[in-house]
């Protein structure tokens, strides 16, 4: 079977350069991609979803190259590609219901009925519905999250990408958001890819781990690796120690 999404001896010279970085992403498969700042994770996501098109080798999505293929066709694709990021991007002057409904209403055939039947759906499973009229400026921090997380995920992509998503926030605010998360993981035909500083928030939900670091993957392996692996680079990591083969400032 075709790998959903697939690296190969990827060298791109963005503000966080990888260097001959290969990896695939199977379906169903859920990746974890982490380092510390500047190991080039700001990259990835980029790439993947075809925002960055300078670079070497090979980006590819169901088997096909991205290079010169319009994000938007992507998009397009009824369960395509799903992207949550740490600025979460609401547009402020639409409400919940709206922000999460626009995805629907641009990439989708559903009837306006139907669009607010899956946008109430959703808010409901995410705890948001009281707030549905809300600006994003009447948010809390984690309903901020939740609708950002809704709008990304509504149509049910075949890759959902979170990036940098959790910094700030408790884990009792998050607790409906990581119980949507945990199942969404659990689909055996749909994939997450994390991309973090903090690749414990995500250990329960990742089945591979991959670890950068000036560029380059240092680090792959399984969740059992990731927890027991001596690898230099991923001991020093974990004991949050100066002492190693990175040069911590």
């Amino acid at each position: 079977m075709l790998p959903l999404i697939e690296f190969i001896d990827v060298t791109c010279a963005a503000d966080e350069p990888l260097n001959g970085v290969s990896f695939r992403v199977a379906r169903g498969e859920n990746a974890l991609f982490f380092g510390i700042e500047g190991s080039g994770l700001k990259s990835i996501a980029p790439l993947m979803i075809g925002l960055e098109e300078s670079y070497e080798g090979e980006v590819r999505y169901r088997g096909a190259p991205t290079r010169g293929l319009d994000y938007l066709a992507k998009l397009r694709h009824k369960n395509g590609i799903g992207y949550l990021h740490g600025d979460y991007g609401l547009i402020s002057n639409m409400s919940v219901e709206e922000n999460i409904a626009l995805r629907l209403e641009y990439f989708s055939d559903y009837s306006p009925e139907e669009i607010r039947e899956i946008t109430g759906r959703m808010m409901r499973e995410l705890h948001i519905y009281d707030r549905r009229a809300a600006r994003p400026v009447e948010l809390t921090g984690s309903q901020i999250l939740r609708t950002a997380y809704g709008r990304a995920a509504v149509n049910d992509p075949d890759l959902l990408i979170i990036e940098h998503a959790l910094v700030g926030h408790s884990a009792l605010d998050l607790r409906s958001f990581m119980d949507m998360l945990r199942a969404r993981t659990a689909h055996p035909d749909r994939s997450v890819v994390f991309i973090t500083y903090d690749p414990q928030k995500f250990v329960d939900f990742a089945d591979a781990f991959h670890m950068l670091y000036k560029g380059r993957i240092v680090f792959s392996g399984s969740r059992s690796e990731f927890l027991e692996s001596d690898n230099p680079y991923l001991v020093q990591f974990r004991n949050v120690s100066p002492e190693g083969p990175m040069d911590i400032p």
